[in-house]
């Protein structure tokens, strides 16, 4: 079964009601296939932070709900380990990657799957890469 990481850019469509980019329809299309049991989803915790952050400044008066709905999920965890900071620090050393970029995609190696993302800034300085997918060209 294939398995993905997605971060924060991809968890947020899933609550958003007004995101005008074309890739919403992909995020749900990836939350379909995962509830239909067809591959398996996970992120590090991290996601809860980023997205709490985002929801809490932007839509205060529908964080709390939103927030629940996504916790609701059962997202797959991704426990922060050794081997996964160690990664992160190197990549962060060719000064392209922040430590949170690193993280999900660090936990993209860590399980061998895939790192789904909307975030094409990050696919930009990530390169061509077997553990990174744009949600837009995802399926």
């Amino acid at each position: 079964m294939k398995k993905y990481v997605v971060d924060a850019s991809v968890i947020l469509k899933w609550v958003l009601e007004e995101d005008a980019a074309s890739d919403k329809e992909k995020a749900f299309e990836l939350l379909n296939t995962w509830a239909e049991d067809r591959i398996r989803i996970f992120s590090p915790l991290i996601w809860q932070y980023e997205v709490g952050n985002f929801l809490g400044r932007e839509l205060p008066s529908e964080a709390e709900q939103k927030m629940a709905l996504l916790l609701d999920l059962h997202i797959g965890k991704i426990t922060f380990d050794e081997k996964i900071y160690r990664r992160c620090f190197a990549w962060m050393k060719g000064g392209k990657l922040t430590f949170y970029e690193a993280v999900y995609l660090s936990s993209a190696y860590e399980i061998q799957g895939v790192l789904i993302t909307a975030d094409e800034q990050l696919a930009k300085k990530v390169g061509k890469n077997d553990c990174l997918c744009l949600l837009k060209q995802l399926l």
